[in-house]
């Protein structure tokens, strides 16, 4: 990657004293927030310093601007000027490899009425043209946002992947998303290119672009580990006007917070695999709130840039994953069983080009498909040692021979077919399995969505209260760091809407009974100190203003 950098010779004014530069560093992006009154005045200061104005944001008082730092250090004493901080850069959180749709309960609640609703994904954009969205005609977005191109797009995969886990169609093919059939309105914003990277100022003004398009829900697997009091700002008031912000919790295995998924006014969501248990690499802290399929999740990415992996024997086709670095093809032999586990019971008799069968664990990837290769085998299937999926890498060696991962259960079913002629089959596909709590919050987002567009008098906020109130508690007895309120339900979040109605009175559903109510404490909105007096065990908010959510 080549990159440009701009050295800028400066002769400030007065106000900021005079400062020479030459043979520069690369300027500082800064948010520059003025007090009131002080726009005019700034906008000056920032000309005569030749400053780059990347945007003018009257709402927040802010401007956006790159220039020496020596400038920067000279704003802070300029008298309208209310604070100077860096526009920290966002990044898309992901790994490599989707599936959580029956987990959230997706299917149980009819999307029929999803039209009513709009997500808004800021991401990198969209494989337009894709079989999922091609046919979809609710799908819109912003053009060229931050100078990243065409929203219709998707140099990077990561926005693509997301779209199809909220919205791919139930069309006989590839996946399902949570609102598979067609009615949700999805509004795209492009503010990662194939670098993979934002500023928080491009993600700002990509949240004003989603209020301007009516997007309810804002899905944002994205994030950075520095706070900006701006970008809070703009996320608070955009919770003010009913917008529900939604992003992930961060891939770093720590209890380091990220954002905006950490800002109060933002729901900040977990990974959990298959069982149900917290992903390795998904981050834990106090503001963890909800809790989302996110490994092994598959989704749609731009045509041609996935893989698709699977073995066929006899009346039995199975989907798989297929091996990173695996080289492509398909091979066809007697299916065999191989014991490589590293100890001196291995056994591997695949001569004549066989397919083998292998148990995961005990030794690498990688190595298993050697010794399968080595005694003559075609291609390697690999069923996991414990339940669900699996994501595999054979880290560069060379191998030849075609290797996919597939489920325990899988590889029960196959083992009953030893002897028989197998195929195994990897190639270039349109989907691809990813890891990430990047993955797990559009499920959320989606649910989101879905919930809402069956209950569209509630706000926000209550739509937020329903999903933590009716989350599956997972781990620690009620909210926790690692899961939150637990893994995200949909049919349980509109079922409790429906009996207990928006504020849990049992208005606007009818029914009564089952709802917050129930529970003898402080419902949504209500004022409140501490968590365990809400029924949703969340109460957060400024010192002496908190309120249930």
């Amino acid at each position: 990657m080549i990159h440009f950098v701009k050295i800028v010779v400066v002769l400030l004014t007065s106000l900021l004293g005079v400062i020479s530069v030459t043979n520069a560093a690369p300027p500082e992006r800064v948010w520059v927030v003025y007090k009131d009154g002080g726009k005019g005045a700034v906008a000056r200061v920032l000309r005569s310093a030749n400053a780059e104005i990347h945007y003018e944001m009257d709402n927040l008082n802010a401007y956006v601007a790159s220039m020496p730092s020596t400038a920067v250090r000279g704003l802070n004493r300029n008298p309208h000027i209310d604070y100077v901080e860096a526009d920290v850069k966002r990044y898309p959180f992901g790994e490599t490899i989707p599936y959580g749709i029956t987990a959230v309960q997706a299917l149980e609640v009819s999307d029929a009425q999803a039209g009513n609703r709009t997500i808004c994904i800021i991401d990198s954009g969209i494989d337009l043209a894709h079989p999922e969205f091609v046919s979809q005609v609710n799908i819109d977005g912003t053009h060229d946002y931050s100078g990243s191109g065409l929203w219709s797009s998707d140099e990077n995969g990561h926005g693509t992947h997301v779209a199809g886990t909220i919205a791919a169609l139930a069309n006989g093919e590839g996946v399902v998303g949570v609102l598979p059939n067609g009615n949700i309105g999805l509004h795209i914003i492009k503010v990662f290119g194939a670098s993979g990277w934002a500023y928080s100022s491009g993600l700002v003004a990509a949240l004003s672009a989603c209020e301007t398009a009516g997007s309810n829900v804002v899905s944002m697997s994205l994030g950075g580990s520095f706070k900006s009091r701006t970008e809070s700002r703009a996320f608070s008031q955009a919770n003010g006007r009913e917008v529900l912000s939604i992003a992930a919790a961060g891939n770093d295995g720590n209890t380091r917070k990220s954002y905006p998924a950490s800002y109060d006014s933002v729901m900040s969501v977990a990974a959990v695999d298959s069982n149900n248990a917290i992903a390795t690499f998904s981050q834990q802290n106090d503001q963890v709130e909800i809790a989302a399929p996110g490994v092994a999740v598959k989704s749609t990415v731009p045509r041609g840039s996935g893989s698709e992996a699977s073995v066929v024997t006899g009346n039995l086709g199975v989907d798989g994953q297929a091996m990173g670095d695996s080289p492509n093809g398909t091979a066809t032999g007697n299916l065999v069983e191989c014991v490589l586990l590293g100890g001196e019971d291995d056994s591997c008799a695949a001569a004549g080009g066989a397919v083998c069968l292998i148990e995961r664990g005990g030794i690498s990837f990688a190595e298993k498909v050697f010794a399968c290769e080595s005694s003559g085998g075609s291609a390697a299937v690999i069923y996991n040692n414990v339940e669900g999926g699996f994501s595999g890498t054979l880290n560069g060696a060379a191998i030849s021979i075609p290797s996919i991962g597939i489920t325990q259960a899988d590889g029960a079913a196959l083992a009953s077919n030893v002897g028989a002629t197998a195929t195994v089959t990897v190639g270039p596909g349109d989907y691809a399995f990813f890891d990430g709590t990047s993955m797990a919050t559009p499920h959320v987002s989606a649910v989101a969505g879905l919930v809402w567009s069956q209950h569209e008098t509630c706000n926000n906020e209550q739509i937020r209260s329903a999903m933590n109130a009716t989350a599956l508690d997972l781990g620690s007895a009620g909210k926790d760091n690692a899961f939150g309120h637990g893994l995200v339900q949909a049919k349980a979040a509109y079922d409790y809407l429906v009996a207990s109605g928006c504020d849990g009175s049992g208005g606007e559903g009818g029914g009564g009974g089952g709802g917050p109510e129930q529970c003898g404490l402080l419902s949504a909105g209500e004022l409140c100190s501490t968590n365990d007096q809400c029924c949703s065990g969340s109460c957060k908010g400024k010192r002496g203003a908190k309120t249930c959510r």
